[in-house]
């Protein structure tokens, strides 16, 4: 009986370090190499994805394109 009982814990051992070495799928960074453009006001390089698009390029913040843009 006491070699079930050892049998298992280290059997939830070996389960509990795997879980704990998976990556979380809640994790919304981005994998590999992104994409980055040039703020047309200030010339900082932000990603693709949060880039903001205005009528004369893409700019770090709505505060640039708004300050550019007039």
């Amino acid at each position: 009986m006491k070699y079930l009982v050892l049998l298992l814990v280290v059997v939830g051992g070996i389960w509990w370090i795997r879980q704990q070495r998976r990556p979380h799928a809640t994790s919304h960074r981005p994998s590999g190499p992104q994409v980055m453009v040039p703020c047309v006001h200030c010339g900082a390089h932000v990603p693709e994805n949060d880039a903001v698009r205005g009528a004369h390029g893409t700019y770090c913040s709505a505060t640039h394109r708004d300050a550019h843009e007039g």
